[in-house]
């Protein structure tokens, strides 16, 4: 994703479907670090770069967020 597409996503999250659902996961070290790194690049909290990155991954399999 580029740098708009990025803002794009993260501006949709605000006025799209509420995020009323909380999941854990457990993730290595290393990719818990690159999380929050991230995050802290975009200055974003490390919940909405785990949102994106997901929601990405989950569109390459054929997820759609309109949830049809």
């Amino acid at each position: 994703m580029n740098a708009q597409e990025k803002e794009d996503f993260y501006r949709s999250e605000v006025f799209g479907a509420p995020t009323n659902q909380h999941m854990n996961f457990r993730c290595s070290k290393p990719l818990n670090t690159w999380l929050r790194t991230q995050a802290l690049m975009e200055k974003r909290d490390y919940g909405a770069v785990i949102r994106r990155l997901l929601t990405w991954a989950a569109e390459q399999e054929g997820f759609r967020r309109d949830g049809c």
